[in-house]
């Protein structure tokens, strides 16, 4: 389904400084969305599940976008609310541009979700899974939420983009 705002609660990872792109904001508040609330934790699969924890559930919202606060949205960011679907991811620049290729892929940069996709999970939700010797990551914190959401029955609907860190456009 997409995006209800007055039902919607906008999550904004804000570590280490606390700031907030300017435009992210004023996107919430153009799209009126019930709640913006934005948290600070040092590491992100902390900060993810306290997130969800301590924000996300205790709310009366049925709807969660999250949100790094180095998110640009802008016009093509509207695809990605209007979107059906009860987990949507929008796509950005990241450094590994491949990862895109693969049609089920997500990332935390800015995606949303209903109620059921977290209340569906047991926590913890985000995970960061390492090599056997610790020396590089198997698996990131993103693609082991979408693993525990797909085991859940829920598929990765993918739409709009987000411009990231004023960084180029490359779609």
């Amino acid at each position: 389904m997409p995006v209800d705002p007055p039902k919607t609660m906008l999550l904004i990872a804000a570590w280490p400084d606390r700031l907030v792109a300017p435009e992210l904001v004023v996107w919430g508040m153009q799209h009126k969305f019930r709640r913006i609330q934005w948290y600070s934790q040092r590491f992100v699969e902390c900060a993810y599940n306290a997130a969800v924890q301590k924000l996300a559930l205790p709310s009366d919202c049925d709807h969660f976008v999250f949100a790094d606060r180095d998110m640009r949205p802008g016009p093509d960011t509207e695809a990605f609310l209007a979107a059906e679907g009860d987990l949507v991811a929008c796509k950005y620049d990241v450094s590994n541009k491949e990862t895109w290729a693969d049609p089920h892929t997500m990332h935390c940069g800015l995606w949303r979700c209903t109620r059921k996709v977290l209340e569906a999970i047991k926590p913890p939700w985000f995970q960061r899974a390492l090599s056997e010797d610790g020396t590089h990551e198997k698996i990131c914190v993103c693609m082991y939420f979408r693993d525990k959401a797909r085991a859940a029955g829920f598929q990765v609907v993918r739409a709009g983009w987000c411009d990231h860190d004023a960084g180029p456009r490359t779609h």
